[in-house]
């Protein structure tokens, strides 16, 4: 794992992708004038633009890829549950028992640490855990209206925090959360 650091930028990855990503924000103008909010933004846009694989923190919050995590968003919506039905898992019990447990996750590592970092969500041991908790579509759904702080995952969010605040408008709507 490389890292460098740009102001209040830190990139973290592999080396050569580490100073790709440095050179491309170098040429986002004015990045380092604007406003967090407005810079969160800007490079939420780059990742995504840029196919970008590096982690980038800005005053050490992760800035988040929305095509990421939406992609994912709308698989687990296809598959109705955030594991494979069609799979499932057992955990060995001693030498003859085995209980069922769920499936392999659909939830991706990446959506799993955007729920328990920016989403008012404890993190549940490991992803297997959370989607333990919330398992099928619904759950997530209510957890989206009521996260386990008791508020909605939207009003929960710092004002500051504009490119997780843009993922969870986006969710909401492919969740068919109504206001």
């Amino acid at each position: 794992m490389h890292r460098t650091e740009i102001g209040k930028i830190r990139i973290y990855g592999d080396k050569m992708e580490v100073a790709r990503t440095q050179s491309l924000l170098l040429t986002i103008p004015n990045l380092f004038a604007l406003s967090e909010g407005e810079a969160r933004l800007k490079i939420q846009d780059f990742l995504e633009e840029h196919n970008i694989k590096a982690d980038i923190l800005y005053d050490g919050n992760t800035v988040w890829n929305k095509k990421r995590i939406i992609a994912n968003a709308k698989r687990i919506v296809e598959y109705g549950a955030l594991y494979n039905h069609k799979k499932p898992r057992f955990i060995p019990i001693g030498s003859m028992l085995r209980m069922p447990t769920i499936g392999d996750t659909i939830l991706s590592d990446y959506f799993y640490s955007f729920l328990h970092l920016d989403c008012g969500s404890i993190a549940h041991y490991n992803k297997q855990g959370w989607v333990a908790t919330y398992p099928e579509l619904n759950d997530l759904r209510e957890f989206f209206k009521k996260n386990e702080f008791g508020r909605r995952v939207r009003d929960d969010i710092p004002h500051w925090h504009t490119d997780a605040k843009r993922i969870v408008l986006a969710l909401e709507k492919i969740l068919g959360i109504e206001d």
